[in-house]
């Protein structure tokens, strides 16, 4: 008994390759994976972070008080801009991350996106904050006369945290209004 072929096209399906796309591998694995690349994205910023920021220095006078310029203490400020644009940065390229990732999985894709620049922006201060100068009290306390002592590296307010998360979001918002009502793509 001889079988004709199918006189049919085959289905895109079947003609789609082997591999598969981490969008359509399991929520969990993704979420896992998403998360680990944007602490370690993270931790790659720290280290930016420290690099980047100029920090000032107080001088220690000859009855042991400390002091500092005028242009010292409006740059105090300087590592929350550095560690602010580092966030929007990197908080941009992660939104994006999500955005292709988790796009067909709903709603998801704006709690990840902010979970995962969370993640990030707190791996980046950690990472930060253990390689830049730390114990500025101790230090400044064990100083002699003339010397100077650089601030440590710290965040001065959560702000810039924030905007690490508000990064992310903005590429999931203008494409998800882009595209909002094109047709679903199944490539």
């Amino acid at each position: 008994m001889t079988t004709s072929a199918d006189p049919r096209p085959a289905s895109r399906a079947s003609r789609r390759p082997a591999t598969r796309r981490i969008a359509d591998a399991p929520v969990l694995r993704v979420t896992v994976v998403y998360l680990i690349v944007a602490a370690a994205a993270g931790a790659l910023a720290g280290v930016i972070w420290h690099l980047a920021s100029s920090l000032p220095s107080y001088t220690i006078g000859t009855d042991g008080s400390a002091s500092i310029s005028e242009r010292g203490l409006t740059s105090v400020f300087s590592a929350d801009a550095v560690y602010s644009l580092i966030g929007v940065l990197l908080g941009a390229g992660l939104g994006l991350l999500a955005w292709r990732w988790y796009s067909r999985r709903g709603a998801w894709v704006v709690a990840l996106a902010g979970a995962g620049a969370l993640l990030s922006a707190l791996a980046c201060w950690w990472v930060g904050t253990l390689l830049g100068p730390d114990s500025f009290p101790t230090r400044v306390s064990s100083a002699k006369a003339g010397d100077t002592v650089q601030i440590d590296l710290a965040l001065h307010t959560w702000t810039p945290v924030m905007v690490w998360a508000l990064a992310a979001l903005l590429p999931v918002l203008v494409i998800s209004l882009i595209r909002w009502d094109a047709p679903s793509r199944s490539d």
